[in-house]
């Protein structure tokens, strides 16, 4: 991984945040791959993604397949799936994922109670230290937790804010960094070792709360 443009596969990426990123990193030369378990599915959203960046005067290339395809073309993966779908995920790509790919962990654990969003309880520890676990021959770096899939699905407005990421391999995070960096006025925050994953993951439920009484569903994470 000495270059900086990377193979990246969205697993998952038909959602909310996956098709935001695909274009911006796609725009700024990555190969991406949009994965999904429906092809069809991937092909319809990838030709639409495509047909975005041709309005906004975007070039990349977008690629598309089922998960267990685009994992075994990539160099990055990024799980955009939510929490509840995470582990008959990393079950399914056990066995297709390259060796030693940095996985990038955007995931949140918690679920709706009334009104209340709250964590989940991981048994591992977090989301990023669950997925270390269930595939302990790749890199896992925990990010992306806390911007907004809304702002970063406004391509005309640069993504205000701090990307807080945390891993045990030095390189991968240097990885999840400039992909952070791709991204107009983000700002990557090495915050130490992968056993923070779960003060990352939790602050989401926290911004949820806090934009839900502020009016405002599209907070995020500002260091000053």
């Amino acid at each position: 991984m000495a270059g900086e443009s990377y193979r990246i596969a969205l697993v998952g990426g038909t959602g909310e945040q996956g098709p935001p990123l695909a274009v911006r990193w796609a725009s700024k030369g990555h190969r991406v791959y949009i994965g999904s378990r429906r092809r069809e599915k991937a092909e319809r959203v990838a030709g639409e993604l495509m047909g975005k960046m041709r309005t906004l005067g975007l070039r990349g290339e977008l690629k598309h397949g089922v998960n267990q395809d685009v994992v075994r073309e990539a160099e990055v993966v990024v799980l955009t799936i939510p929490y509840g779908a995470l582990k008959p995920t990393l079950e399914a790509l056990r066995d297709h994922l390259p060796k030693d790919a940095v996985v990038v962990n955007p995931v949140v654990p918690m679920e709706w109670k009334g009104k209340l969003c709250i964590p989940v309880h991981v048994e591992e520890g977090s989301a990023g230290e669950l997925i270390a676990k269930s595939w302990p021959e790749v890199r896992v770096v925990t990010a992306f937790q806390t911007v907004s899939a809304a702002r970063l699905a406004d391509y005309t407005k640069p993504v205000e804010g701090d990307v807080l990421i945390c891993g045990d391999d030095e390189e991968a995070k240097r990885v999840v960094a400039k992909l952070v960096e791709d991204i107009p006025n983000l700002r990557p925050v090495d915050c130490g070792p992968l056993l923070y994953s779960a003060a990352i993951e939790h602050i989401v439920p926290l911004l949820i709360q806090a934009g839900r009484k502020l009016k405002k569903h599209d907070l995020g994470v500002k260091l000053v």
